[in-house]
């Protein structure tokens, strides 16, 4: 998904997403990121595809944004924030292995040990200092470029801003940099995860 933020911000408003928003804003990630370098490589290519794909945001909304009530989404659900509060985004050992269902269900058997590395090398990167983490944040393609992503993401760099909290995120679109940047974000470090596929890893300080 590339972003386009040029265009005067619609007039929506952002709100916490509800337990039933479940299915519409999955589907509206799905369709933002179906594109996406690094979520095409996680999922395997079958004929189950596009079930994988949209396994990886399911993975999300249950285990990571929803049990802290920190999915932010629009009012017609054509865009949502998936944020992580501080010392929450990391699992267990055991909770990692519990994952191993959702992650064959994404990977299929063959890929699961290549992707599992991966995922393992990025999360051996992420900051250990407090911060908010942004998971994902997307647009459906047919309302990218109103200026959804910077009401998005107020809600929770607000937050950061006024308890003086960092925020962090890793960007798998080249073209999506210069955007984060306009919010205060900047890129730490580059890292090659497979051919074709690479990771922005990118830290703002509060304002």
């Amino acid at each position: 998904m590339i972003f386009d933020e040029s265009h005067a911000p619609k007039h929506t408003f952002v709100e916490q997403a509800e337990v039933s928003d479940k299915e519409i804003i999955v589907d509206t990630l799905t369709r933002a990121f179906w594109d996406d370098p690094m979520y095409g490589w996680l999922a395997q290519h079958d004929e189950y595809y596009g079930a994988r794909f949209r396994r990886i945001f399911d993975i999300y909304w249950e285990n990571f944004a929803l049990p802290f009530e920190q999915i932010w989404t629009t009012e017609d659900r054509l865009g949502a924030a998936l944020w992580s509060p501080p010392n929450c985004w990391k699992l267990g050992l055991v909770e990692e292995l519990l994952f191993l269902p959702d992650w064959i269900a994404v990977t299929g058997l063959k890929n699961l040990y290549s992707r599992w590395r991966a995922i393992e090398k990025v999360q051996a990167k992420h900051p250990h200092i407090p911060h908010w983490y942004l998971m994902a944040v997307g647009v459906a393609p047919e309302a990218q470029g109103q200026g959804y992503c910077s009401k998005l993401l107020k809600p929770v760099l607000d937050i950061c801003d006024r308890t003086k909290t960092p925020a962090y995120l890793e960007n798998s679109n080249a073209q999506n940099t210069r955007m984060y940047e306009r919010f205060g974000f900047k890129v730490t470090e580059e890292l090659d995860i497979a051919q074709g596929v690479k990771l922005w890893l990118m830290w703002r300080e509060p304002r």
